[in-house]
C-alpha cells in the first residue's frame, strides 16, 4: 500500500483518489476549501451533492473512505508521499494553446514543500516536454536534497463513466525516463490492474499518446459528420452507413455517431491543443486542423437547420431543448453544442426552455448565463413547458429518456418541428411523427422524412461523368 497525494479536486482529480483509496493510502488536495468541504460532507453522509456528477463516484468514495484524507493544506498535502499525481486543469488560452498555469503552480509548491523522495506523475492533459518543465520547476524550489523523478500519466476518463473506466481501462498508459521509478510505477498500478493493460514507454511519448487519442476519436466523429451533409445532401441515411463502417473490426463502431458536432472538456481543448503545438513546432497537422473546422461548421450546419424555417427571423419564437449538458448523464457545459445552440437562439431573439436528467447541469446554466436570465425557463419535468406557444424540440443529447417522447405531449407545439441533433430517433418513430404532421431535421437522415431524388442523381451522373 503506497501513499498517494492528488493535486486536484475536479473531474479527474476526485474519482482518481477514490480509485486509488482501494488499495492505497490517498490524499486529496485543493486549494478551493470549499470543495473539499463538499467531498468530506459526502463521505460523512452528511450530503449526497457532490461539486462534480458522476456515475457510482459518491458510493466509490464512501466504500474506500478509511484511505482518504482530504485537506487544502499543502504542508499536510505533502507529508511523505510516494507517488503525487497532478490533476490540475490546463484550459486553452486566448490562442487555443494548454493554459500551464496551474501545472506550474503545482510544480512550485511541490519543490517548496517536498521534504522525501517520491515520483510526481503529470495526470493532467499537458503539451509535450511539461514534464521536464515540472521537473526544473521542482529542482529550483527545494529546499532539501530529495531524490525525485517526473513522469506522465495521462487520463482517459469519459465523463459520465469515470468510475468504470478507472476499474476496467482499455489501458493504462505512464511514461517515465527514469527506469528505476518507471519500474516503482509499475508495481503500484499492478495492485489495482491487470499486468496486461499496463502500458509504460517514455515521458514524451506518454505525454502525446493523450492528445493523439483524443485527435483521433474526434477526427473519426468529424469524419462521420463530414459523411453525414453528403447524406443530406444526395439522400443517404448516415445511420446506415455508420452501421455499414462500423462493423469493419479494422474501423470499430466507437465514436461514429455523426452529430451536431463534439462538445466537452477534452476534444476540442485537445485537438486545439495539438495542433497549435504542431504549427509552434513547424510541423502542421492538416488532418486535426481539418477535424476541428468540420465540427464548427457542422454545428452551424444544424443550426441554419433551425432558422431556416423561421426565415431567419426568430423574434418570439420560443424552444425546448432536452439536454443541455455536452453529453448525456453530465452536468459539465463545457463546449457543449446544445449550449452554444441556445446561445444562438437567445442572440436572435429567441426564448429557450431547458431540460435535463441532471439538475446540476441546469444550475451550470443558470451559473454561466446571466446576461440571458430574460431569455430562457429552467425545467425539472421533461414535458411541462409543452404549449401552444412552443415553435420546436431540439434533442441537445443522448439520453434514453429523450428517444421515444411522449408524442401526445408534443402535438400541442405551435409549429411541430423537432430538431435531431444527436440523431437518436429511430426510423420507425420518425415515419410515424410526420405522419403526425411533425417536421423532422437531423444530421444525415433527413433522407427518411425527404426520400432521395433518383432522377437528380441521375442527371448529375450523366452531367458530371460522361464525358
Amino acid at each position: 500500500m503506497s501513499k498517494v497525494t492528488i493535486f486536484g479536486a475536479g473531474y479527474v482529480g476526485v474519482p482518481t483518489g477514490a480509485h486509488f483509496a482501494r488499495t492505497h493510502k490517498v490524499t486529496i488536495y485543493d486549494p478551493d476549501i470549499e470543495k473539499i468541504n463538499t467531498i468530506r460532507q459526502v463521505i460523512e453522509n452528511q450530503s449526497d451533492e457532490l461539486h462534480i456528477h458522476e456515475k457510482d463516484l459518491i458510493e466509490l468514495l464512501r466504500e474506500n473512505h478509511e484511505n482518504i484524507f482530504l485537506t487544502s493544506s499543502i504542508e499536510e498535502a505533502l507529508k511523505n508521499p510516494e507517488f503525487i499525481f497532478i490533476a490540475v486543469g490546463t484550459p486553452p488560452n486566448e490562442k487555443g494553446r494548454a493554459n500551464l498555469k496551474y501545472v506550474c503552480e503545482a510544480a512550485e509548491q511541490i519543490g517548496e514543500h517536498l521534504t522525501n523522495n517520491c515520483i510526481i506523475l503529470n495526470k493532467s492533459t499537458v503539451p509535450p516536454g511539461t514534464a521536464y518543465l515540472v521537473q526544473d520547476l521542482i529542482s529550483k524550489g527545494l529546499k532539501k536534497d530529495v531524490k525525485f523523478a517526473v513522469g506522465s500519466c495521462p487520463e482517459f476518463l469519459a465523463e459520465g463513466t469515470a468510475v468504470e473506466d478507472l476499474r476496467t481501462p482499455d489501458r493504462i498508459v505512464y511514461g517515465c525516463d527514469d527506469l528505476e521509478a518507471l519500474d516503482k510505477i509499475t508495481h503500484f498500478f499492478t495492485f489495482l490492474q491487470r499486468r496486461d493493460s499496463l502500458c509504460s514507454m517514455t515521458t514524451l511519448s506518454s505525454e502525446l499518446t493523450k492528445y493523439a487519442a483524443n485527435a483521433m476519436l474526434a477526427t473519426k466523429i468529424s469524419f462521420m459528420n463530414s459523411l453525414a451533409l453528403l447524406c443530406d445532401t444526395i439522400g443517404a441515411n448516415v445511420r446506415e452507413v455508420q452501421d455499414g463502417i462500423g462493423r469493419d473490426q479494422r474501423i470499430g463502431s466507437k465514436f461514429l455517431n455523426a452529430s451536431m458536432g463534439y462538445g466537452g472538456s477534452c476534444f476540442p481543448k485537445d485537438t486545439q491543443a495539438i495542433a497549435e503545438y504542431a504549427l509552434l513546432q513547424e510541423v502542421p497537422l492538416a488532418i486535426i486542423e481539418s477535424t476541428i473546422q468540420i465540427n464548427n461548421h457542422t454545428t452551424d450546419y444544424f443550426y441554419n437547420k433551425i432558422v431556416e424555417d423561421f426565415q431567419e427571423n426568430l423574434e418570439n419564437t420560443n424552444f425546448v431543448i432536452w439536454g443541455i449538458g455536452f453529453k448525456a448523464r453530465t452536468d459539465d457545459l463545457r463546449e457543449s453544442k446544445p449550449v452554444e445552440i441556445a446561445r444562438k437562439l437567445m442572440d436572435n431573439g429567441a426564448h429557450v426552455h431547458i431540460y435535463d436528467t441532471v439538475p446540476g447541469a441546469l444550475n451550470n446554466f443558470l451559473r454561466e448565463n446571466p446576461k440571458y436570465s430574460h431569455r430562457f425557463t429552467l425545467h425539472n419535468d421533461q414535458y411541462e413547458m409543452f404549449s401552444d406557444e412552443i415553435d420546436g424540440l431540439i434533442i441537445g443529447n443522448e439520453h434514453e429518456k429523450f428517444r421515444n417522447p411522449d408524442i401526445d405531449k408534443l402535438t400541442t407545439m405551435r409549429h411541430k418541428y423537432i430538431y435531431d441533433g444527436k440523431n437518436i430517433l429511430n426510423n420507425y418513430l420518425i415515419k410515424y411523427l410526420t405522419g403526425l404532421q411533425f417536421q423532422y431535421k437531423s444530421v444525415g437522415k433527413d433522407s427518411v422524412v425527404n426520400g432521395l431524388d433518383k432522377a437528380k442523381l441521375v442527371s448529375f451522373l450523366q452531367d458530371k461523368y460522361m464525358d
